[in-house]
């Protein structure tokens, strides 16, 4: 990897994850790094944004959300990255028109358009349908409420890597 350059593209960072393996999930966080936006960041947009990804999450049957943010960043982690990457890897193999487009993420505004992007995402039932493999049924999980997502990791690469 020390030949890798820093301006990676999502999808080169996908392609380099999974050639990685589960077993080497710190490393595909590096990888997703190295592709994250980086800019101006408040806790507010951050938090919309993993809202959105959380409902997404929620209606692809996977009860572990993404923990929130308790302030701004100038960069986005490779762990939520990654996440978002295997959104937009689903939402390609299902036909539907790709929300998630991270090279444009400078600023607030362009969180909040995400965001808005991926709750339309969380309701398409055709995304859902197809990365579920089955019907529409938004689970509710009460005890995830405010806790944070230890398990996501593990949960979230069984469902998406399994669609690979």
């Amino acid at each position: 990897m020390n030949g890798m350059q820093p301006e990676m593209t999502p999808e080169a960072a996908m392609a380099e994850a999974q050639s990685l393996g589960m077993e080497e999930q710190m490393k595909a966080d590096d990888v997703f790094s190295t592709a994250a936006p980086t800019g101006r960041f408040s806790a507010n947009a951050l938090n919309a944004v993993v809202g959105a990804f959380n409902e997404v999450l929620a209606a692809v049957g996977i009860p572990d959300p993404y923990p929130e943010f308790s302030q701004g960043q100038r960069t986005l982690p490779g762990k939520f990255v990654r996440g978002l990457a295997m959104v937009a890897d689903l939402a390609e193999q299902a036909g539907v028109d790709n929300p998630i487009d991270l090279s444009d993420v400078k600023d607030d505004t362009d969180l909040n358009l995400l965001a808005a992007k991926l709750d339309q995402l969380s309701m398409n039932e055709e995304f859902v349908t197809a990365a579920t493999g089955g019907p529409t049924e938004m689970p509710v999980d009460e005890e995830a409420e405010g806790e944070e997502a230890e398990g996501m990791d593990d949960d979230t690469d069984a469902l998406f890597m399994g669609r690979m």
